[in-house]
């Protein structure tokens, strides 16, 4: 299996762009492999419906047929082509078909989110820190990598505590990290320039 998968053509992007296809790929990162039926219990999708995602990830080249864990040649079993998959900022559209369900997920989420100290009402934790940091090139490079460690060593964490324990309950919480220069604005949101 690849360490990465990288996302470099549109019909790649449409593929992983769809968000119950993003579940059925997490949930094979989780078991390992699986045939459509358990992917569908799983994610609570229908059957016919994750068959239909599953043939279009494996066009895409995302997902490959696991015969080694078919029971007969008529079993269609799957497993990701990677461990993770990661989309090139090159690719056409890339830019709004990440942000646009990210832009939706961060307004629904400042509506609801916390303080970061305890769940919200239903149960849930939600979190939302935006600060403004006075940081050097050299602090920025390093910051940007600890938060990338940070999130890599909880994603092993997770993934390991899932696959040892299936069938305790989880959720899909979405995490985005955004670290850059601000941009000033004038009154109309605008971006200005430095003078």
């Amino acid at each position: 299996m690849d360490e990465t998968f990288l996302v470099q053509s549109p019909e790649a992007l449409k593929a992983i762009a769809h968000p119950v296809r993003q579940r059925i790929l997490l949930q094979l990162a989780v078991s390992g492999h699986a045939r459509a039926a358990d992917l569908a219990a799983a994610i609570s999708e229908p059957a016919n419906s994750v068959s239909f995602h599953l043939r279009t990830l494996a066009r895409a080249g995302m997902v490959v047929e696991a015969p080694e864990h078919a029971r007969d040649k008529r079993d269609r079993v799957w497993r990701n082509v990677a461990s993770s998959y990661q989309v090139d900022p090159e690719t056409p559209g890339a830019a709004d078909q990440a942000l646009r369900p990210a832009t939706a997920w961060l307004q629904e989420l400042i509506g609801r989110a916390s303080t970061g100290r305890r769940p919200d009402e239903d149960g849930r934790q939600r979190l939302l820190v935006l600060n403004n940091l006075p940081l050097t090139a050299e602090e920025a490079q390093r910051f940007s990598e600890e938060l990338v460690d940070l999130q890599k060593r909880w994603t092993d964490r997770v993934f390991e505590t899932a696959r040892a324990e299936p069938s305790e309950a989880r959720e899909v919480y979405q995490l985005l990290l955004a670290l850059g220069p601000r941009q000033e604005q004038d009154a109309d949101g605008a971006p200005t320039t430095r003078t």
